[in-house]
């Protein structure tokens, strides 16, 4: 079974971990952005987390989308997959680059900040959402035991598929879905 190397699933938990510290850790009211020292640290969180975000994208942009699989992966999930994991990455950079167009709007007083709060709030929900999506989508290929999961995650490995009759409609309901997504976009 094909596995993403070690270095990949570093850079995945530990980008996970950075991303959740990144929420936990979010500014809560504008004026204490007037703090330098916090300022300046969001500055530098925002720099490192860009830098990190195309680290990650230019080391997996090559990598095989849903490696590991044991099955026969249709063009309409693969298409489904790709975009969900390109506009995570888009959010990704949106989050630390809005978040930086607010610092630099504080710093000098600058009008518009109303505007690039609402990308940065629009950037960090469509995240959640996305990566919510995406670990969704992962808890269903383990319940189906197409080899993905065991692919990047170092826990709770998958063995064999989980035999129910939602499992079952789900696929079907699943496989007439990349059907009409392969049908439309000629794939």
């Amino acid at each position: 079974m094909k596995s993403h190397t070690p270095l990949a699933k570093f850079i995945h938990w530990s980008f996970s971990i950075l991303y959740a510290y990144g929420i936990f850790k979010q500014v809560g009211d504008l004026s204490e952005l007037e703090d330098p020292a916090l300022l300046n640290f969001e500055i530098l969180f925002a720099v490192a987390f860009l830098v990190i975000v195309f680290i990650r994208y230019f080391y997996m942009k090559d990598t095989e989308t849903l490696l590991g699989a044991n099955i026969e992966i249709r063009k309409g999930h693969l298409f489904i997959a790709k975009s969900v994991h390109r506009l995570v990455y888009f959010t990704l950079v949106m989050l630390p680059l809005t978040g930086l167009l607010i610092a630099g709007l504080f710093s000098i007083g600058g009008g518009g900040i109303e505007l690039a709060i609402g990308l940065h709030e629009f950037s960090a929900f469509l995240s959640y959402a996305l990566i919510a999506v995406h670990v969704g989508a992962s808890f269903y290929s383990k319940l189906k035991g197409e080899g993905i999961w065991n692919a990047m995650t170092p826990v709770w490995k998958e063995k064999e598929k989980k035999e129910s009759k939602l499992i079952s409609y789900l696929e079907k309901t699943e496989d007439k879905v990349y059907e009409t997504i392969e049908k439309t976009l000629r794939l």
